[in-house]
């Protein structure tokens, strides 16, 4: 079987199904990705493929949402023409609409299985959009906005032979016409990676701290600190939090660039806009606001968490829900749609309205003043809860058999794939870049074999300051993108 991804930051969403697909020896794995993010999936040949036309730079205002989609479905068809060509025709493609790089690869491919990830549908109600009254936007323009979001979707769900979204409340945002072609499945948790750990810590060398299970802490994380994940309703709570828990302490993680809205006015970031209004009653010395972490330092802090905080507008559900519960983290999470699938069922939910402070605090005392006891039989139903319905192997497992059609049958997974093929390989016949070569010992295996401290290494950092660098994060980024520079040229080969 030969299979091909598509999406613009691969592997994106398709980590887990593009490894475990790639060890099979006799299927032939390649992904056409537009940004050089460094990142390598053994066993997956990866091209880079070149923009071909640049956006217009006076065009209709309606336009402005699709043409870098059209653009993007352009680009992905070039470089599918170019590999037909040269005799590499996918049985399977999978990839994620919304940027639209499908929008003509069944008119290069018109007998491959589409399969596309169907993540989210906008809709000018009862979603994200005026959610929040502190940000309402009732202009027509918004509203035509929505809909040209929409189209590269509208084109998939026709186009796609099965598509599939990761939860049943995304799945509710598509046209109930459409809702039927659409499985779901989770990505699922790594519950062999993040998994409690009474020996985790965290430290924080410049301040000289270094937090434990025995320490209460107070944790928050979400891709970028912004409104759509309550990031100014947390911040506004939370001196009353250091108030009300004198011995707390609070790690914020996350980008300070918003990916989902735009950027506050009159400053460059949300998290510099609520500094403003409430950095001066925040203790520096409990507040430690640490940025995009590493994986092994975000799944420490997670272990050493007493209880994590999560808000979402009824919008996208993060990772990291799933992840700090698996890490032995009670959930104290907004009562809005996405949460109320993500989480145990009555008894051990701490949820709140999004919008009510009071009710944020009034649970997350709730789940902090837990007996030991209490904390033990929740961790036990939570883990138990997390592995029926959330266990990776079997969210692999069902991805997998919605790549191939009925007649062809699928080996069972027993485990998580984490193994890489044996050997690095050329697809044949086609002049294609080598699958990324095999590493001698994965992270997640290194973890397992022994507990590494995490700490966020600090150049000239006042003890006094809220918001920690963290240059060790940005200089592992740069050596990755490197040490893929030099591969990229050799990918571009096999569309050039």
């Amino acid at each position: 079987m030969k299979y091909l991804f598509i999406h613009q930051n691969f592997p994106a969403q398709f980590l887990d199904i593009s490894r475990y697909l790639a060890e099979d020896k006799k299927s032939e794995v390649l992904a056409l990705r537009q940004v050089d993010n460094g990142v390598k999936v053994p066993g997956v040949g990866i091209v880079t493929y070149p923009l071909q036309t640049a956006p217009l730079k006076k065009q209709h205002p309606y336009l402005a949402e699709l043409e870098p989609k059209v653009i993007r479905g352009e680009a992905v068809a070039a470089a599918a023409r170019q590999l037909k060509a040269k005799g590499w025709v996918p049985d399977v493609i999978v990839a994620h609409p919304g940027w639209g790089e499908v929008l003509f690869i069944k008119d290069v491919f018109p007998d491959a299985r589409l399969v596309c990830y169907c993540e989210y549908f906008y809709s000018p109600e009862g979603q994200d959009f005026n959610f929040d009254p502190e940000f309402q936007d009732n202009s027509f323009e918004s509203l035509v906005r929505l809909k040209m979001k929409n189209n590269v979707f509208l084109q998939a769900l026709q186009d796609a032979d099965a598509c599939w979204s990761p939860s049943e409340w995304q799945r509710s945002t598509f046209p109930t016409w459409a809702q039927d072609k659409i499985s779901v499945i989770n990505e699922g948790v790594d519950a062999g990676y993040f998994k409690p750990d009474p020996k985790a810590h965290f430290s924080i060398e410049n301040k000289g701290v270094q937090l434990t299970a025995d320490d209460e802490v107070i944790t928050y994380a979400a891709r970028s600190l912004e409104p759509a994940r309550g990031f100014h309703v947390f911040m506004r709570a939370l001196p009353t939090i250091l108030q009300r828990r004198p011995n707390a302490h609070v790690v914020i993680m996350g980008r300070e660039q918003a990916s989902y809205g735009p950027e506050p006015e009159g400053h460059r970031s949300w998290l510099q806009k609520l500094l403003a209004e409430v950095g001066d009653q925040l203790d520096p010395r409990r507040v430690h606001i640490v940025g995009f972490l590493p994986k092994e330092h975000y799944r420490a802090v997670l272990q050493v968490s007493s209880a994590h905080v999560y808000f979402t507008y009824p919008f996208i559900l993060s990772w990291s829900v799933l992840d700090a519960q698996a890490a032995g983290a009670p959930l104290v999470a907004s009562d809005t749609g996405p949460l109320h699938e993500a989480i145990p069922p009555s008894g051990i939910r701490y949820l709140f309205d999004f919008f009510d402070a009071a009710d944020l605090v009034s649970k997350l005392e709730a789940a902090l003043d837990r007996t030991p006891k209490e904390q033990a039989a929740d961790k036990k139903k939570v883990s138990a809860w997390l592995a029926e319905r959330y266990g990776k192997p079997d969210s692999i497992a069902r991805l997998a058999a919605l790549m191939v059609t009925e007649e062809k049958k699928l080996k069972t997974v027993k485990s998580c794939p984490e193994k890489a093929a044996a050997k690095t390989k050329q697809i044949s016949p086609v002049k294609l870049p080598a699958k990324s070569p095999t590493p001698k010992k994965t992270s997640l295996e290194n973890n397992a074999s022994k507990r590494k401290k995490a700490t966020i290494a600090k150049k000239a950092s006042s003890k006094n300051s809220l918001v920690e660098p963290n240059s060790r994060a940005k200089a592992s980024k740069a050596t990755e993108a490197k040490a893929e520079k030099k591969r990229v040229s050799t990918l571009k080969k096999g569309v050039a």
